[in-house]
């Protein structure tokens, strides 16, 4: 993959992320209940640990002088690109959530973000031409998936039982 493909892919990437990070936030301010307040805030840290990668990685490609890095290092570069010299701020893209909808609606619509993100970094994964993209996007795949899961895994019991849910193996942090 080119540079430029490169850098517009963790473009797409960062705007996915920039647009969860917004969505949980929302999701957070308009739950009441206490475990569901605990899912978002889990998420919203996901979101801001992938953002993370992602911004360093945009740095270490845009400068010409090195190529793909690994994640640890990533995480390490991601304060030396100010996120808005590539995106708005998180705040800009609006209001996500309806005043009216309902938190199944709400764990709806967290699906397919997540299902969104998923696709998109299984895509560059699979046409990764360099084993740290190939890496870098897969974890990114592996993490999107396994939120959607959990939230998956929320939706039906609260629709089934009508209260917030985890169980003992998926706790409300996320690990990827």
């Amino acid at each position: 993959m080119d540079n430029q493909k490169a850098l517009e892919a963790l473009k797409l990437g960062m705007n996915t992320e920039i647009w969860g990070l917004n969505f949980y936030q929302q999701a957070l301010t308009r739950t009441t209940d206490k475990t569901g307040k605990e899912v978002f805030k889990s998420l919203i840290a996901e979101e801001e640990s992938h953002l993370k990668v992602l911004r360093g990685q945009y740095g270490a490609l845009s400068d010409r002088k090195s190529g793909w890095i690994s994640r640890e290092d990533a995480l390490k570069l991601a304060s030396s690109v100010e996120p808005a010299d590539i995106f708005p701020a998180p705040e800009a893209v609006g209001k996500l959530i309806q005043a009216a909808a309902t938190d199944l609606e709400v764990l709806e619509m967290a699906m397919e973000f997540e299902h969104k993100g998923y696709v998109l970094y299984q895509k560059e994964a699979s046409t990764a031409d360099d084993p740290e993209a190939m890496k870098m996007w897969s974890y990114l795949a592996k993490a999107e998936n396994k939120h959607y899961t959990f939230i998956q895994q929320t939706h039906e019991y609260l629709s089934t039982n009508g209260a917030w849910y985890f169980d003992e193996k998926e706790k409300p942090f996320f690990e990827g």
